[in-house]
């Protein structure tokens, strides 16, 4: 008897352990957002009430199940998240199915939500760059805006109406950048680029960009210009200078330094009488004598 109702007791027990773990599932509504390889699992929160929850995402490659027998892996930056979304962009590195699904804890009761079909990354979206194309300069700046990374892009250059001769430049280089030589003249010059992910072998292209090459007007008539009236402003400049302030300008050159006291002390109050004295009949010589001197040697 009493074993008849612990029996009905545990049945009713995992009943309602089941059911409840059922529907935690069905209100997780699962799926994946892929654009230009940037992979994006999200999730409906939970309609259950729940004191303390968490989410842990596991995922299970090719390789898992087939030589790990059947293993999952949590994913790195998605265990035990109270978030409703899970970047597995570089858990999802390879290009094989992926089965994906979610392990909820409600107040310690645990259910599992499985993305209803396995996720490739070969199945991003690949938003098309935009292209960028500068013709005010010479050569032709090219550039693209793109998430992208890791990828090929191709760029297709012609004459309009010319397609057939185009010309083809290619990088890898991020960020993406071409410098084609201008023909400017009428015609226009018309470009197209392709984007190609190595890794999933999957590309796009650019719709036709055709612009009108305008010739470029020489910048050196503008340069002598003003170059020839930067000069004559500076010589009516330096000329009005050298006018206005000739006396400063000269007094601070040529500064005039005042004689000395005691030479002024020192010279006679008369100004000295010139006079010949021939000492040797070939060799006349012209002697500066103070006015005294002279009287002597007349005296004499």
């Amino acid at each position: 008897m009493c074993s008849g109702l612990i029996d009905s007791l545990f049945l009713l027990l995992l009943y309602f352990s089941i059911h409840h773990s059922a529907s935690l599932s069905t209100y997780l509504n699962i799926s994946m957002h892929s654009v230009n390889m940037k992979h994006i699992l999200k999730w409906s929160q939970l309609q259950t009430a729940c004191s303390t929850f968490n989410h842990t995402v596991q995922f299970q490659g090719e390789y898992e199940l087939h030589k790990l027998n059947g293993s999952w892996v949590d994913a790195y930056d998605c265990q035990e998240i109270r978030e409703n979304r899970c970047d597995l962009t570089h858990d999802l590195a390879s290009n094989s199915d992926y089965s994906i699904r979610i392990k909820t804890n409600c107040d310690g009761q645990k259910s599992w939500t499985q993305l209803p079909k396995t996720f490739n990354r070969k199945d991003t979206v690949l938003l098309t760059p935009e292209m960028i194309v500068n013709v005010e300069g010479d050569p032709i700046q090219v550039g693209f805006n793109t998430t992208l990374s890791a990828i090929t892009v191709k760029l297709k250059v012609w004459t309009e109406g010319d397609e057939q001769n185009a010309l083809t430049d290619m990088t890898r280089a991020y960020p993406y950048h071409f410098s084609i030589a201008a023909h400017r003249g009428k015609e226009k010059m018309c470009f197209r680029a392709e984007a190609l992910v190595d890794a999933i072998n999957k590309s796009c292209s650019t719709d036709t960009q055709c612009v009108i090459m305008h010739k470029q007007t020489s910048d050196m008539p503008v340069i002598v210009s003003v170059a020839v009236v930067i000069a004559l402003a500076v010589a009516f400049i330096l000329g009005w200078s050298v006018t206005r302030f000739s006396p400063q300008i000269k007094h601070i050159i040529c500064h005039r330094e005042p004689i000395p006291s005691a030479l002024l002390n020192n010279c006679p109050a008369r100004a000295p009488n010139l006079f010949t004295v021939s000492s040797e009949p070939t060799e006349p010589l012209l002697v500066l004598v103070p006015t005294l001197v002279q009287m002597e040697t007349n005296e004499r």
